[in-house]
């Protein structure tokens, strides 16, 4: 059986590059392990910004739209900060994923369900090896999230990350999200209207962790905390592009937030990237989809360097963001402002 492109994994970034290589008159096979709509463990929180990329009908998933964030210290004290237009907007991913990849099948994307990338074999044409048999393609995309079997067949291995935990609970926020800093030695927990959770680069016992942020908010752990890993990107050579005509997108090429996460976003913005080089340079897409990513490469670098500074001085981080910071950061939620921008605003500000 043969396709011009196989894209592997069948979350935002990968069912984005399917929808937009259909678009553009390729035939496309979608691969997903699982049944979908599936369960899959995320905030759900699109950052108003992602809004400028997502075909419509998305609007219809919406569980809560966000117009205010809390900025808390350790649970124990906290800011908060109203916003005139909409932050962030809360989804169910299973919701989500699967509506953009019944977006992809109306442009005729073929997808198989419950089926497994074996592995592949790169030649004049890509053979690919799956758990429903082979085909063969011009291109591959990887977008098969932090455990990527493609990423893991290029030779490549995750080496920065956060460890998550979290659990589902309806909380008092209808429209807000709170964000802690303090807790753990570099990263955050959060509240959004319909989980808490925490996030964190190093080795503390997160759930010990969780339990006794959410008794100081008056919260009760309940049901199963699941558990996952979030990869980040803090210099170019994070970037994991891919080879040849094999490309990498979204958590399988760490293109995630390095302060507080983010995926969503910078995987459709990869996924739109890496369509673009096959479309420029079918003969060897990965050095044009480098070229491309350079913009958003840039900006998680300077999220990197933001982050650095904001994890090391948590304590200063706090009382910066009362006095401006978190209204800068806003901007950028709303796509008005970059992390360039806000780095180099910052630096002026604290000079």
């Amino acid at each position: 059986m043969s396709f011009d492109a196989v894209v592997v994994g069948a979350g935002p970034g990968g069912a984005f590059s399917a929808y937009w290589l259909a678009k553009n008159g390729l035939k496309v096979l979608l691969l997903e392990k699982k049944p979908l709509p599936r369960f899959k463990l995320c905030g759900g929180c699109l950052s108003a910004r992602v809004v400028y990329l997502l075909p419509e009908g998305w609007q219809g998933l919406v569980k809560a739209i966000i117009r205010e964030g809390t900025l808390g210290y350790r649970g124990e004290e906290s800011f908060s900060l109203p916003s005139e237009k909409p932050l962030a907007y809360i989804v169910d991913r299973a919701e989500f994923d699967y509506f953009l990849v019944q977006n992809a099948q109306q442009v005729g994307v073929e997808l198989w369900q419950e089926c497994e990338l074996l592995g592949f074999e790169e030649g004049e044409r890509i053979k690919v090896y799956t758990s429903k048999g082979e085909v063969e393609a011009d291109f591959l995309i990887g977008a098969d999230g932090f455990y990527s079997k493609t990423a893991d067949l290029l030779g490549y291995k995750k080496k920065k990350f956060f460890r998550s935990l979290e659990f589902q609970c309806l909380t008092n926020l209808k429209e807000g999200v709170r964000i802690d800093v303090g807790l753990v030695e570099k990263g955050y927990a959060w509240v959004f209207p319909t989980n808490v959770g925490i996030a964190s680069t190093g080795k503390e016992n997160l759930l010990e962790l969780l339990k006794d942020y959410s008794t100081k908010l008056g919260l009760k752990v309940e049901g199963k905390v699941h558990g996952w890993h979030i990869p980040y990107l803090e210099n170019k050579k994070d970037f994991h592009a891919g080879r040849g005509r094999i490309l990498l997108v979204g958590d399988a090429s760490n293109s995630v937030d390095p302060l507080l996460g983010e995926g969503i976003y910078y995987a459709l913005w990869g996924a739109k990237n890496a369509v673009q080089a096959i479309l420029n340079c079918p003969n060897n897409p990965v050095e044009e989809y480098f070229r491309l990513s350079k913009p958003m490469i840039e900006e998680l670098v300077y999220a990197g360097r933001i982050a650095k500074i904001a994890y090391r001085f948590q304590r200063f981080s706090y009382n910066w963001g009362k006095k401006g910071a978190l209204k800068a950061y806003y901007k950028l939620l709303r796509g008005e402002e970059s992390y360039k921008k806000l780095f180099f605003k910052a630096w002026l500000h604290l000079i």
